[in-house]
């Protein structure tokens, strides 16, 4: 931290708050992943040993979204707990990474990289359905492209990582336009090692756009066709009845657990948004914001845990308390209770 930096915000008093400050910010995270990591791991224990057969053609797509979903939590409220001070992109890191000294230009990449390779799951999990399930005249030569049609989202999102990485500004100028920008700060923050990722976020923003769009886009599309096709298959009866029952309620339970757990996603994008174009500073709604967005993990979890039935079922039996059976005593008063002589008229209820 340059000594003209410091200068800008000597003579300030900052307000205190709690809520914006790194302890509480850090601490959550890490209440949220110690929360977290029993939820995966039952998640996994499910994917892997409890999918039933009628669903082992998606257990290979369900586990690797489950996987980048544990991958991009882990990253963000263990290994980086990313501080950031918008509406300027600047922050430190909190977490592990940094007694590794790992750039925190780096780490930005890697949480980026790991929240697209999760949304690129997602898509792929509703692409294996409209694979399996629907009829079309162009399926032969899906089947070839369906993999480099993958493979392509991958490496484009490596090439658009490429530009945030490299075009990093001066530190020393862009820190001074930062903290100009922004009230007064603890000396906490002035002395952390803040990096500013860009001060301008036109690339930033084409980038988030397109993402968004394309994402979104696919998956209306694989499921607007799953829909429309399988009544289509219904209405002919090349699918029975039953399969359709069966792929309805499969497609609903992916549908909602992709889309409920984005939700916590939705808040901290728009005010990203916001602050930007406004100009507004709050720490603390910040913090609560991207708390907020790293509980999409367990959130995610729970629902594919209690959507689809044989997951559901098999946490329940892992959590359900074993009935005490009664003692000889208590059996014997009971027997005695309800027997009935072979003469009597006494009627006994069963039931």
């Amino acid at each position: 931290m340059s000594r003209s930096v410091i200068q800008l915000n000597i003579t300030c008093i900052p307000q205190e708050d709690y809520f914006g400050s790194p302890q509480f910010y850090s601490t959550s995270m890490h209440i949220v992943s110690v929360i977290a990591t029993p939820i995966h791991s039952l998640g996994l224990f499910c994917i892997l040993f409890k999918t039933p057969d009628q669903m082992k053609s998606i257990k290979f797509y369900l586990l690797v979204l489950h996987i980048w979903v544990m991958a991009f939590d882990y990253s963000l409220t263990l290994f980086t707990i990313p501080f950031i001070l918008a509406p300027g992109l600047a922050g430190y890191s909190l977490g592990l990474y940094k007694y590794f000294n790992v750039p925190f230009m780096i780490q930005v990449i890697i949480i980026l990289a790991l929240f697209a390779w999760m949304m690129f799951a997602a898509v792929s999990i509703f692409e294996n359905r409209f694979y399996t399930i629907c009829t079309f005249s162009w399926k032969k030569h899906w089947s070839f492209w369906r993999r480099p049609w993958l493979a392509i989202h991958y490496i484009g999102d490596v090439i658009l990582l490429i530009p945030v990485a490299i075009f990093v500004p001066d530190q020393k100028t862009a820190l001074i336009k930062t903290y100009k920008r922004l009230p007064c700060l603890p000396q906490e923050v002035y002395e952390a090692p803040i990096v500013v990722a860009a001060d301008d976020y036109t690339y930033h923003f084409i980038a988030a756009f397109f993402g968004v769009i394309l994402i979104t886009s696919e998956i209306f599309f694989f499921v607007g066709f799953l829909v429309s096709n399988s009544i289509q298959q219904l209405k002919q009866k090349t699918m029975s009845q039953k399969t359709y029952n069966m792929q309805k309620k499969l497609l609903i339970a992916l549908v909602i657990q992709s889309f409920v757990p984005m939700t916590f996603f939705m808040f901290p994008l728009v005010y990203g948004m916001v602050v930007v174009i406004k100009e507004y500073y709050n720490q603390a709604i910040v913090n609560i914001l991207f708390i907020n967005g790293s509980m999409h993990g367990f959130v995610s979890t729970l629902a594919m845990l209690f959507l689809h039935r044989p997951y559901r079922e098999a946490t329940l039996n892992i959590f359900s308390v074993l009935q005490k059976k009664p003692s000889p005593e208590i059996s014997h008063n009971v027997v005695s209770n309800n027997y009935v002589p072979r003469n009597s008229t006494r009627r006994v209820q069963v039931w």
